[in-house]
């Protein structure tokens, strides 16, 4: 909303198409904190494993710095964050008008993430009564 209203900077692409591939990127973000929460033993140890996957998430992504001027083996690493697909959704659809044929590979991107985190996630959660 403050991009359309405050930045004029409007949408050319499909909103629902935003909304839908949004959708798959929150599973996909959601299924990291089920990840992390398996994993760790405190509330401390949970908030500080998502911090250190937070900020390389953001620095890799592409959002602040271009992903072709990286190292070879750190640009080889931003295939693994689920970030760097939604980043380039998100350019694709809004400043491009991009259709889903154009933003496949980075839809496929996101679902492999997706598929492989929640995986992860779900082989490492057990119910337990304390």
């Amino acid at each position: 909303m403050l991009m359309v209203v405050v930045f004029k900077v409007q949408i050319t692409g499909s909103l629902l198409l935003l909304f839908a591939l949004s959708g798959l990127f929150i599973v996909t973000v959601l299924g990291l904190g089920l990840l992390i929460s398996t994993v760790a033993t405190t509330q401390l140890g949970a908030m500080q494993m998502a911090f250190i996957i937070m900020l390389p998430s953001v620095l890799l992504s592409g959002f602040m710095f271009p992903r072709s001027e990286m190292p070879t083996i750190i640009y080889l690493a931003t295939f693994a964050l689920p970030a760097t697909y939604y980043i380039e959704i998100l350019r694709g659809i809004i400043l491009r008008g991009a259709d889903f044929a154009d933003l496949l590979p980075s839809v496929m991107g996101l679902a492999c993430c997706c598929l492989v985190i929640l995986s992860l996630s779900l082989a490492r959660f057990r119910k337990q009564l304390d």
